[in-house]
């Protein structure tokens, strides 16, 4: 067993690959501990899986595809087509606004990612640098805010496909980010709540019919510069 702040973890068959000195449990929380702890023991095994693994964190098409394939499959079902549309719309807008806060609070605070936490002994996987992320902050998590904005718009659009993308940006897109050590899992889940709460806001009927009546009038008038634009 290891001792983080109050709490007791176990530690299975991953033990020893940590050396924490006697104040970290002042420093980190033992939740973030135990599953990094956790995913690190899978780390530094194989050089297949940790390529394969760090493939699909780095891959745009990877990360990217499924989620904008979801988006434009939606977009263009006619049935309750501009619900759809604007429930999408509105949760792709904003998006960027939440980004914008996203970068503002990593600015704000200052936490090193997972790989160079010096007091965290990290089995680095294969491939990986920590020289790439020094001086980066970890918190928040902006692909956790952009994916998970854009998956609240597609939940919002189709519940079933919704539950479906919020599983794939959770498995695929943000887990491997935290067995690499580039983020710790509160990184993810604050990102995760900055994302879906500006998709909410913004999905708001108050909020959700001016902000995308300009857009879907512009689709209307003059779809080939509307798609250029949002394709682009």
């Amino acid at each position: 067993m290891f001792v983080a702040g109050d709490a007791l973890f176990p530690v299975s068959p991953i033990r020893g690959c940590l050396k924490l000195p006697e104040d970290w449990g002042r420093n980190m929380n033992g939740f973030d501990l135990a599953i990094t702890s956790f995913l690190n023991g899978f780390a530094h095994r194989s050089i297949r899986f940790d390529e394969f693994v760090i493939w699909i964190s780095t891959n745009n098409l990877v990360k990217g595809t499924v989620v904008i394939g979801l988006i434009w499959s939606l977009w263009f079902l006619k049935a309750e087509m501009r619900n759809r549309r604007e429930a999408l719309l509105a949760a792709m807008m904003a998006s960027f606004p939440a980004l914008v806060v996203s970068r503002i609070l990593s600015w704000t605070f200052s936490r090193p990612r997972p790989l160079n936490e010096t007091r965290l002994l990290l089995r680095v996987p294969y491939g990986i640098s920590r020289a790439n992320w020094e001086g980066v902050s970890s918190f928040p998590s902006d692909h956790a805010v952009f994916f998970f904005a854009l998956a609240t718009g597609i939940f919002f659009a189709s519940r079933r496909v919704g539950w479906f993308a919020f599983f794939y940006v959770s498995m695929v897109i943000c887990l491997p980010r935290i067995f690499i050590g580039e983020h710790y899992t509160t990184d993810i889940l604050a990102g995760a709540a900055i994302g879906i709460s500006f998709a909410w806001l913004a999905n708001l009927p108050a909020i959700r019919k001016p902000l995308t009546n300009w857009p879907l009038q512009w689709q209307e008038a003059r779809p080939a510069q509307f798609y250029f634009f949002f394709s682009s």
